[in-house]
């Protein structure tokens, strides 16, 4: 009620009945021509204005639909997409399955003695390089203590150190409490492969025990030895890096490159039973 009041109303009213007093007037004095010019004049530009904003309105409608169709497109494209990379992902992850199974079928062929149980890797220690891992299979699984575990390029990895019903633990070769024992492909000449510390945050380990006149150089293979109960004979432990002289042991020894990429491994191949080896 304030608003009928209020100053505005009051002169707007006004204005108003002086507008249609004055238009009357006109009319009735003869002059209703220049009456429907100056209405023409009046009306034509608020058709205009009404007209544009008809149109802007329609425009922005036609946008507002356009922008929800394109959305929605958008949005199908994205699930197709998501789609298409689980899709490769999952051939990707097949393909790598199929490449692990074809070597182990491989080594098989190689090995006819050895048995084989593949085990996801679900826990690592934190670190450059892997040396303590936990497996999502155990005794189950036929998985037990002191069973080798190789790569799938069937480098040596390293040794099951426990194992409960349905997981088990493991050690790698450059772990500080490690040690293989070994040979020189080339020579034969015969030490232990063990884990060092400082060697093992750069991922490598050290033949040592060697002869001083052992017959070892840079490029050389060195194999499991097969010599007591845990890893049968043959397996790759890795290539010679650099061979140095203990001068307080007075015997020579080499640093040793694994074979096996021990760091970012997913997998691994448990060796579950194998034919001891047994020195003529």
């Amino acid at each position: 009620m304030k608003f009928f009041k209020s100053k505005f109303f009051i002169i707007t009213l006004i204005v108003a009945a002086s507008i249609a007093v004055v238009f009357t007037a006109m009319s009735f004095l003869g002059y209703s021509s220049y009456i429907k010019t100056a209405l023409h004049y009046v009306t034509v530009p608020v058709q205009k204005l009404s007209d544009a904003v008809g149109r802007a309105i329609d425009g922005y409608a036609s946008y507002i639909t356009e922008f929800d169709r394109l959305k929605k497109e958008n949005e199908e494209l994205k699930e197709q997409i998501n789609g298409m990379i689980d899709e490769v992902q999952s051939a990707q992850a097949i393909r790598a399955e199929n490449d692990e199974l074809r070597r182990m079928l491989e080594v098989k062929e190689e090995h006819l003695d050895y048995k084989f149980e593949i085990a996801d890797i679900v826990g690592r220690e934190d670190g450059n390089y892997m040396t303590v891992f936990t497996l999502g299979r155990g005794r189950n699984n036929g998985i037990d203590r002191d069973m080798p575990i190789i790569s799938s390029n069937s480098g040596l990895i390293g040794r099951i150190t426990d194992a409960g019903a349905t997981w088990s633990k493991a050690c790698s070769i450059i772990e500080m409490n490690s040690s293989v024992g070994a040979y020189v492909e080339r020579s034969r000449a015969s030490g232990i492969v063990v884990g060092d510390y400082e060697l093992e945050l750069l991922g490598l380990c050290r033949l040592s025990y060697l002869q001083s006149d052992a017959d070892v150089a840079v490029g050389d293979r060195v194999l499991t030895s097969g010599v007591g109960s845990v890893y049968p004979r043959g397996l790759i432990i890795g290539t010679v890096t650099e061979v140095k002289y203990d001068e307080s042991l007075r015997t020579k020894y080499a640093i040793v490159k694994p074979y096996a990429e021990i760091s970012g491994l997913n997998s691994i191949t448990v060796i579950t039973s194998y034919e001891k080896y047994v020195e003529d």
